[in-house]
């Protein structure tokens, strides 16, 4: 009787510890759903655009304005990107933009063609406006959309800092033209 209850036991254990494996690996390792995982690739791929082309205004740029903003572009939207690819990494399937898409690309090809100077510099600021109009829009629907709760919290969390940025932007383009059209 007492091999019976020890072979009952053994069984026991064996469905429980299988049973718990099976949770844990749905716990560790979800899948988010289309419409959060399009969210990612969009949020990457605009702090990778963000990074590189401010990058490109680092070498590019004349105006002590811009080196100042793309600076904190590339600070800052490393710091939200190097968070988005942590989130990212706990889910199963999503697949991480290593480069530019063909429209980000193109503007940052764009800018690296312009010379240096006053046509390069409100041409970045520009660019700075209407990429962050776009992060707005997609950060925005993420903050009412997103069904993954830490997606939710992060769009919320870094949507005022891109209204900021775009704020800055528009602020820096105006000073910018303005300056260069009193012959600064």
């Amino acid at each position: 009787m007492k091999t019976n209850k020890w072979i009952y036991a053994i069984m026991v254990a064996s469905l429980v510890w299988v049973a718990c494996d099976d949770d844990d690996d749905k716990i560790i390792d979800p899948t988010l759903n289309d419409t959060d995982e399009l969210f990612v690739e969009k949020a990457a791929r605009s702090h990778m655009a963000e990074i590189e082309m401010s990058e490109v205004a680092m070498t590019k740029g004349t105006d002590s304005l811009v080196k100042t903003f793309a600076q904190q572009m590339i600070t800052e939207h490393t710091q939200a990107q190097n968070e988005l690819k942590d989130i990212a990494d706990d889910f199963r399937g999503v697949e991480w933009p290593n480069d530019l898409d063909e429209g980000h690309e193109a503007i940052r090809d764009q800018l690296d063609s312009v010379a240096a100077g006053y046509s390069f510099d409100t041409l970045f600021m520009g660019v700075q406006s209407r990429l962050h109009v776009a992060a707005k829009s997609t950060f925005e629907a993420a903050t009412t959309t997103a069904t993954e709760i830490r997606l939710r919290t992060y769009a919320t969390k870094y949507l005022p800092h891109i209204q900021e940025h775009l704020e800055t932007a528009d602020s820096l383009a105006t000073i910018i033209i303005s300056n260069g059209a009193d012959g600064n």
